[in-house]
């Protein structure tokens, strides 16, 4: 709450709790949540890796694919923000590999937001970021899983999508799905969308002003 409220040193201090007690409770998991949920915020490119490397130790064992397949995924995005093409593709590969042995609902109950919509994310924004050939049949997936009833999780999918679209030259349908997400945006307000509006406008062409000041408002 602290974090979507944007007082992120107190959301930092409350993850420095919940990491210190989730290993004096002998809860490897649970701190694996709050140090990946602390790899957002994390100040350098090469601590916002390092995060999630370590969780990625806390999840091992069954009971912890879910997981597991959310740590990696955050991996291979921090990977790819620093140009790690190995490294990111090696992170979506576990990522995705824990995946099918996943069981989103019937796992820790912090997990349930690691739908399938989720993963669709974590894969286009890591081919996004890279501009892997393998974008354009992960976008068609994603577009075809959210179907016409926007998820929960869809306000995410959509930013990503727009933001690889854009980022892989594919401007007419990267303005198309960011007038999507705008949309959605509203519909459903969260952090993350916020975020993401944020890195849309930056990848907008000038001709998109009036979208470009709409979603940076809605950032703010």
């Amino acid at each position: 709450m602290a974090w979507d409220l944007g007082e992120y040193d107190k959301a930092g201090a409350y993850y420095d709790v919940a990491t210190e007690c989730a290993s004096k409770a002998g809860h490897p998991p649970l701190r694996a949540l709050a140090l990946t949920y602390t790899s957002y915020g994390a100040s350098t490119p090469k601590r916002k890796l390092e995060l999630p490397s370590q969780a990625s130790q806390d999840v091992r064992g069954p009971g912890n694919a879910t997981a597991a397949a959310w740590v990696h995924g955050r991996h291979a995005e921090e990977a790819a923000a620093v140009g790690d093409e190995t490294g990111a593709l090696r992170a979506l590969d576990r990522a995705r590999f824990a995946y099918d042995f996943a069981d989103h609902t019937r796992e820790q109950a912090w997990v349930r937001f690691v739908t399938p919509y989720r993963m669709d994310s974590l894969a286009l924004s890591v081919y996004g970021q890279l501009g892997r050939p393998e974008l354009s049949a992960t976008a068609d997936t994603a577009v075809e899983r959210l179907g016409d009833e926007l998820p929960d999780g869809g306000v995410v999918v959509l930013g990503d999508l727009a933001s690889a679209l854009l980022r892989g030259g594919d401007v007419e349908q990267g303005i198309h799905v960011s007038r999507q997400f705008t949309a959605a945006s509203q519909a459903k307000p969260n952090t993350m969308g916020k975020e993401r509006a944020t890195k849309i406008a930056a990848l907008l062409p000038n001709s998109e002003r009036e979208l470009v000041h709409h979603l940076r408002q809605f950032a703010s």
